[in-house]
């Protein structure tokens, strides 16, 4: 399982009257036998939503699902009796467990909503759905590098829990900020960049490697990275089991 450059212009992608997607992964209509996620992750999807649209009522069982607002707005409505609004900063995470149903509109008329979505394989298939939504979780475009711990497999004050072996921060930055980040012995890592443009120096290799928005990075062998803001940037850590 090695270390992998998870390049942007190679993911998949659809487009219709409403959504603009792009699939890191294998989704939908996008078929790839040779990816089909890492570790716990199975889903990275990007999604541009116009305004007065969105996805109609459907279901899912099993997977831990996280959004993440970039822009705009979405409102979330499910068969458990929950209702959220979310706003640009805010994750959602919905642990689907047993099943549940929901569906995601973008209220505005006009503008788009902009949001990352991922699925995690969850590990409590037999419990029953939960909802989580926490407000202004990640950290402004351009704001000063974190990272903020926004998800964790333990409880922790100001994070969801998860139903997974997985923890997850966000960070951001502004040009010339600069952020470590190290992965614990025997554990694996995902570094997802949001949004702008960002210098990865990777622990072993020589030449450091530019990441843009949508691009990632897979880690299977190494223990450090130090992330430098070209631009204004915002991007995500997964460190998994």
């Amino acid at each position: 399982m090695a270390d992998i450059f998870h390049d942007r212009q190679a993911r998949g992608w659809s487009r219709t009257g409403w959504l603009q997607a792009y699939y890191t992964f294998s989704f939908g209509s996008f078929n790839d036998p040779t990816r089909m996620g890492f570790r716990a992750l199975r889903v990275i999807n990007e999604d541009i939503i116009a305004g007065g649209s969105g996805f109609s009522e459907h279901a899912h069982d099993h997977f831990e699902i996280l959004s993440f607002m970039l822009a705009g707005e979405l409102e979330h409505q499910d068969s458990a009796g929950n209702k959220g609004r979310l706003q640009a900063g805010d994750v959602q995470l919905i642990s689907s467990g047993t099943g549940i149903k929901h569906s995601e509109r973008n209220p505005a008329p006009e503008a788009s909503t902009h949001l990352f979505q991922i699925w995690l394989h969850g590990d409590a298939d037999d419990h029953p759905p939960r909802y989580q939504l926490l407000k202004e979780a990640l950290l402004n475009r351009g704001d000063k590098a974190g990272p903020r711990l926004v998800a964790s497999t333990t409880e922790q004050p100001g994070a969801l829990q998860l139903r997974a072996p997985v923890n997850i921060w966000a960070a951001a930055g502004q040009a010339g900020d600069r952020c470590a980040h190290q992965v614990a012995a025997g554990r694996y890592a995902w570094l997802q960049l949001l949004e702008g443009i960002v210098v990865v120096e990777v622990e072993g290799e020589a030449e450091p490697l530019e990441l843009r928005g949508g691009d990632a990075l897979q880690l299977a062998t190494v223990s450090r990275v130090a992330v430098s803001a070209s631009t204004a940037a915002r991007w995500l850590w997964f460190d998994l089991a």
